[in-house]
C-alpha cells in the first residue's frame, strides 16, 4: 500500500470513527430510574412538589462561570457609568464632558445583553411540571423572559441524557432528553452533571420504565 492509499484509509478509519462518535453521543443513555427512597430523598440542589395531578421540580442554574461573569460585568458596568458622570469616557470617539441622559440610556442598554447571560448561568431557573399526559418544561432568566417547551406523552415516555449541539469546556454537554410519540424536547444541558442525573431519573420514574428495552450504545473512547 502506498503512501496515498495509506493515508486514505486512515482519513476513513477516522471518519467512520467520527461518525460512529457521534452517533453515540446523539443517542446518549437511558436514564437511571430512581428507586422510592432516592425520590424521597431528594436533591439538595432540587425543589419537588408533589400534587394530586402534577409533580414539579424546580432548581437553578448556578455554576462559577455564570458567578465570574455576572461580577465581572457588574465591576466594568459600574466603573463606566462612574467614568462617565466624571467626563472621561468616550462615545462613538468623543469625549463627554458634561453626559446628558441618553448617554446613561445608552450605556444601560448596552450592558442588558451581558447582565441576561450573567442571569442565565447563575439565578436562571428551571421548572418541570409532569402530567400524565404533558411535560412542560419552563425556563426562566427572569420573571417572564426565556423559554417554554412542552411535550404531550403517550403511552410511555423515554428519559434520557444525550448530546444536542451544547458544549462545555470544549466537551460535548449532555441533556435531558424527552421522547414520546415520535417526538421529543431537550433542556438542562448547563446544570449539574447529579442534578441532571436526578432530575431525568426522578422524570422516568414519574412515566414508570420504558416496556421497550434499552438499547445497548457504542463505546465511546476517552480520546
Amino acid at each position: 500500500m502506498g503512501i496515498r492509499e495509506d493515508f486514505l484509509a486512515k482519513l476513513a478509519a477516522m471518519k467512520e470513527s467520527a461518525t460512529v462518535r457521534n452517533a453515540a453521543l446523539l443517542a446518549g443513555r437511558p436514564a437511571k430510574v430512581l428507586t422510592a427512597e432516592e425520590l424521597a430523598k431528594g436533591h439538595p440542589k432540587v425543589s419537588a412538589i408533589i400534587g394530586f395531578q402534577a409533580t414539579v421540580y424546580e432548581t437553578r442554574m448556578g455554576g462559577c462561570f455564570g458567578w465570574f461573569w455576572l461580577t465581572f460585568t457588574t465591576v466594568h458596568c459600574v466603573a463606566m457609568f462612574y467614568g462617565l458622570s466624571r467626563g472621561s469616557v468616550k462615545v462613538s470617539g468623543a469625549l463627554v464632558a458634561q453626559a446628558a441622559w441618553w448617554h446613561y440610556l445608552g450605556l444601560a442598554l448596552f450592558y442588558v445583553p451581558f447582565f441576561l447571560v450573567g442571569f442565565a448561568f447563575t439565578v436562571a431557573r428551571y421548572r418541570i411540571e409532569l402530567t400524565d399526559d404533558l411535560v412542560v418544561v419552563r425556563w426562566r432568566i427572569l420573571p417572564y423572559v426565556g423559554w417554554t417547551w412542552r411535550l404531550p406523552v403517550g403511552d410511555e415516555a423515554k428519559v434520557s441524557l444525550a448530546f444536542r449541539g451544547s458544549s462545555e469546556d470544549d466537551k460535548p454537554s449532555a441533556a435531558i432528553v424527552v421522547a414520546s410519540q415520535g417526538k421529543d424536547i431537550d433542556f438542562g444541558a448547563f446544570l449539574a452533571d447529579d442534578v441532571k442525573e436526578f432530575l431525568a431519573g426522578a422524570i422516568q420514574y414519574y412515566y414508570g420504565e420504558p416496556v421497550a428495552a434499552a438499547v445497548s450504545t457504542p463505546f465511546i473512547p476517552n480520546d
